[in-house]
């Protein structure tokens, strides 16, 4: 396992204060409670598999956005909050600036963006751009910094960047276009597809995001295409691309599995380890079908070789009689995510016309979904555990000091990205999250009992002169000034029995880390 040294102050330049690392260092430990034992007694085999390759990542550098929190008008804070891991001070300051049109459109040119503070701490990492040749060298020695890069990587961007919409739009083609991250080969090619295949394209085309999807050596090899030949085409592929990418289940036969298969036989793996293409999409006409096919009532002349593939990749995405489908299955998962889990059917018609004017594009459907109308009458979400994690985060400057330990406490609520294994991506709704509390509770507790690996500044709760402030502080960080009156009052009879000392702050804040108004979004 590689080891990076691992910064033990935030730089002030960037936000950070000597007190933060002061204060955590000085938080009193209660009966049985230390974060040595926390973690042991949470602590799940499968997250600690990737937890182990994880240690000893660089800092992150924090924004400095510790000035008042703005009170925003309903509509630019649910858009806030629909288009981030979690509001913080900055995107707050930087939504009432703009207004609700002009913020939407600022998150939807993503590439505009000043991220300076994490593309700084990202260009510490060294294996972000490697090729596969490169990246397969280096776990060959033994030397996983690879892996361990892309999650630290990826939590960065979730918690601290200001290309909060993209980040959103990453994690939601990622569960869509799901890989799981310990099947075979995957710790060397997951990171690229997620660097080449969802990054690339997260707010591009969806026709353009299918194709690199289609060639993207990861999935070929997850789900089986890449062994794929004549004679003996798997079809494990060709079904998840209509059920699980594309039309959806119920419109599509088997038969179309079948063809489909074909017409994909021959797409696969550069293999050759002395090349430097290797690991990269390869057609291998020797292995491809080159008798005709029918798919979808659509005929895919013979004696063709790659280019059938492409047609089927076309039909699914953007032949009139096809593409609504497709335009409907992406559009109805795009209200949910954004929406609510149980959106109008208004509202996906107009994201499916968004998608057919435009050719699948992206952001067209966004601009549906996240208009102000529809957002003012979307319901509450409910945060999954990655979201609620980060949300967290964001809610005080600080720092990841040990990615490790943070996906290992993500990985106790059963959310560590890339790691659902079915192809179908980790469920997104309240449902399948909401009877699983217990580690959302403790992530709480986790959060300001921890032993450095995450640095939030608690400065100000220290400092708060009084109960009221203390209180007044928290319903600004965590609640944006709309904590309910009855979860203050909770909280004010929890502190009022003893004085206001350090150790019932920290407790208090627990509670409001993992109260049930916190859950929600």
């Amino acid at each position: 396992m590689v080891e990076t040294e691992v910064e033990t102050e935030v730089p002030k330049e960037c936000g950070g204060t000597d007190d933060a690392v002061e204060v955590l260092g000085r938080l009193p430990e209660g009966p049985g409670l230390t974060s040595a034992g926390i973690l042991r007694a949470m602590r799940a085999p499968s997250a600690a598999a990737v937890a182990s390759l994880l240690a000893g990542c660089p800092t992150q550098e924090p924004f400095n956005p510790d000035g008042p929190m703005p009170v925003l008008p309903e509509s630019l804070k649910r858009l806030v909050a629909r288009v981030s891991f979690g509001i913080n001070r900055e995107e707050a300051v930087r939504a009432l600036e703009l207004g609700y049109s002009a913020y939407l459109e600022y998150q939807l040119d993503h590439l505009a963006i000043d991220d300076g503070p994490v593309d700084r701490s990202l260009a510490r990492f060294s294996t972000l751009d490697d090729s596969p040749l490169r990246r397969w060298r280096a776990l060959e020695r033994g030397d996983t910094t690879a892996i361990y890069e892309f999650y630290a990587a990826t939590f960065l961007r979730g918690a601290y960047g200001r290309r909060t919409l993209f980040e959103r739009m990453v994690e939601f083609w990622s569960d869509h276009f799901n890989i799981f991250f310990e099947a075979e080969a995957q710790q060397l090619l997951k990171p690229l597809d997620d660097r080449d295949v969802i990054r690339r394209h997260a707010l591009g085309a969806f026709p353009a995001l299918l194709r690199a999807s289609a060639q993207s050596p990861a999935m070929l090899l997850y789900l089986n295409n890449a062994s794929s030949q004549v004679g003996a085409p798997n079809q494990n592929y060709a079904r998840e691309l209509m059920e699980l990418h594309t039309v959806g289940v119920d419109n599509f036969t088997q038969e179309d599995v079948r063809e489909v298969a074909r017409a994909l036989t021959g797409w696969s793996i550069d293999y050759n380890i002395n090349a430097a293409s290797f690991g990269s999409f390869k057609f291998y006409p020797e292995l491809h079908d080159f008798e005709e096919k029918l798919v979808l009532g659509k005929r895919l002349a013979a004696g063709r070789g790659l280019v059938d593939g492409e047609d089927v990749l076309d039909l699914l995405s953007l032949d009139p009689d096809v593409a609504p489908m497709t335009a409907r299955f992406i559009g109805r998962k795009l209200a949910v995510h954004f929406w609510g889990y149980d959106p109008p059917e208004a509202l996906v018609e107009e994201i499916v016309g968004a998608y057919l004017n435009s050719d699948g594009d992206i952001k067209a459907m966004l601009r549906v979904v996240l208009r102000e109308d529809w957002l003012m009458q979307a319901p509450p979400k409910l945060k999954r555990p990655y979201h609620y994690a980060l949300s967290a985060l964001r809610a005080r400057p600080g720092s990841i000091k040990r990615y490790d330990e943070l996906a290992y406490i993500i990985g106790t609520m059963e959310h560590l990205p890339f790691n659902w294994a079915p192809p179908n991506g980790y469920p997104d709704s309240a449902a399948y999250w909401g009877g699983y509390l217990m580690p959302r509770w403790t992530y709480g507790i986790w959060l300001v009992y921890q032993e450095g690996a995450v640095d939030l500044d608690w400065t100000p709760y220290r400092e708060a002169a009084d109960l009221e402030s203390f209180l007044d502080r928290i319903d600004a960080d965590f609640f944006q000034h709309a904590m309910p009156a009855e979860h203050r009052a909770a909280l004010a009879d929890f502190l009022a029995p003893a004085p206001l000392d350090l150790f019932r702050r920290v407790e208090t804040l627990s509670l409001a880390i993992g109260s049930a108004e916190f859950q929600w979004y």
